[in-house]
């Protein structure tokens, strides 16, 4: 009988343990995992692209998924006098507020020349934190919408994205 008592014992400490490595387990996996990488072929992916782009100060990438018509006559140079590159960014809105993938402006804006610019088919929601854990309030975030169009089998971003410099390069 006594054998047996210490057998469910045994039986119980290595379930403890097998549970303690499968927890360290994952959240090894989750730590090395990199960052997730959106198809590029999507309003996401486009988006991404365009963030990853301003972070590491690549800007014409960055001016490459903006549509030619938004862009007006911004140079890659104009993105750099706005933009911070120590920044994160993450889809949705974080803080549960809310939100989701869809919809798009009502009316369309029209440019100098009275041509409707395209219009966004799809809007991806981003939280912007900068300065994060830096000071006594820490960062803060910033709730960015950008509006994409589909042109051509590429998706484009169609407004002033984030850092909004466009307005200061606009004829």
């Amino acid at each position: 009988m006594m054998a047996t008592h210490a057998t469910a014992g045994h039986k119980r400490w290595l379930l403890l343990v097998a549970l303690i490595a499968l927890v360290v387990g994952l959240v090894a996996v989750a730590l090395l995992r990199g960052p997730v990488v959106l198809d590029p072929d999507s309003p996401e992916g486009t988006v991404q692209e365009y963030l990853l782009a301003m972070s590491e100060a690549r800007w014409e990438d960055a001016l490459a998924v903006i549509h030619p018509d938004w862009a007006g006559s911004c140079e890659p140079e104009d993105l750099s006098a706005f933009a911070p590159t120590d920044f994160s960014a993450q889809l949705g809105q974080a803080g549960g507020f809310g939100g989701g993938v869809g919809g798009g402006f009502a009316e369309p804006p029209i440019d100098v020349g009275g041509d409707p610019l395209p219009i966004g088919e799809e809007t991806i929601e981003v939280t912007i934190t900068r300065d994060e854990g830096s000071g006594l309030g820490g960062g803060w975030n910033e709730f960015v919408l950008f509006e994409l169009a589909d042109v051509d089998d590429f998706w484009w971003i169609v407004n002033d994205p984030w850092p909004y410099f466009i307005w200061n390069c606009r004829g």
